[in-house]
């Protein structure tokens, strides 16, 4: 491409332009370094294109991607030599994002991942799910995600288990999840997370009670150290708690034994 035709290209950085993906590469600045699995985005940028732009800065001749990485390395593994993007003249200092968009990184980060969890929830399921930064308790019945919440699915989505599950229940599994967290206060709605995480196959009511139960009831128990030590094992090789592990552990137990 001609210089003449890269000043056009930059001449109004809040243009929605198409730039080659080839000239896009991941500065210090993206608020993701780490795109993950981009196989069912993928797949969507390819039947239905990009659908919403990413945003990049010019260096020299090629643009540094400061949000979009996901979007970004789908549509290279879809084929696509261009990308939607919009494009934005930043300083090193106005590089800082909480200064550009006045929001700090992670709540720039956050915003990002439970756009895109929610996002792949409405597309995959037809599901009616919303994120906001703090809904009302009504809205919050109804549905709405907190930004916090959104958060924890959306790094429940990246585990293992999860990523095990055929795309469809992967999505139908994660929007019942949605559901079921969405009026309960922090706390326990992550600790609803991890349990899922350990077993995501069980009814999710189930998983919701034994949170509550394990809430109301404190058991101090001595563990063994080797005990102790595969416990944390395991709540590492599931990226959980090892109070999800310990849980999971005692429910199959007890009901192997025909307790309930």
């Amino acid at each position: 491409m001609s210089r003449a035709g890269l000043a056009s290209e930059r001449k109004d950085p809040s243009e929605l332009l198409q730039i080659e993906t080839s000239r896009v590469f991941v500065g210090k600045l993206n608020v993701r370094r780490r795109p993950g699995d981009v196989i069912d985005l993928t797949r969507s940028i390819q039947e239905k294109g990009v659908l919403e732009p990413v945003l990049v800065r010019p260096v020299g001749y090629r643009y540094e991607l400061v949000i979009g990485s996901r979007r970004l390395e789908a549509a290279k593994a879809a084929g696509l030599k261009r990308i939607p993007a919009v494009v934005r003249k930043m300083s090193d200092e106005e590089e800082q994002l909480a200064k550009v968009i006045g929001k700090s990184r992670r709540y720039v980060e956050d915003h990002i991942n439970a756009v895109e969890t929610v996002r792949g929830l409405r597309r995959e399921t037809r599901a009616e799910v919303t994120v906001k930064s703090a809904p009302t308790p009504q809205e919050r019945k109804e549905g709405v995600l907190p930004l916090k919440h959104a958060t924890y699915i959306h790094k429940a989505e990246e585990t293992p288990s999860i990523q095990g599950l055929p795309s469809h229940e992967r999505a139908v599994k994660l929007k019942e999840l949605a559901e079921t967290i969405a009026p309960l206060p922090q706390p326990e709605a992550e600790k609803v997370v991890s349990h899922f995480v350990m077993a995501p196959q069980r009814p999710m009511e189930e998983i919701r009670k034994d949170v509550q139960y394990l809430r109301a009831v404190k058991l101090e128990i001595l563990l063994d150290p080797r005990v102790a030590e595969a416990l944390r094992t395991a709540a590492e090789d599931r990226r959980t708690t090892m109070e999800a592990v310990a849980s999971l552990a005692i429910h199959s137990w007890l009901r192997q034994q025909r307790y309930f």
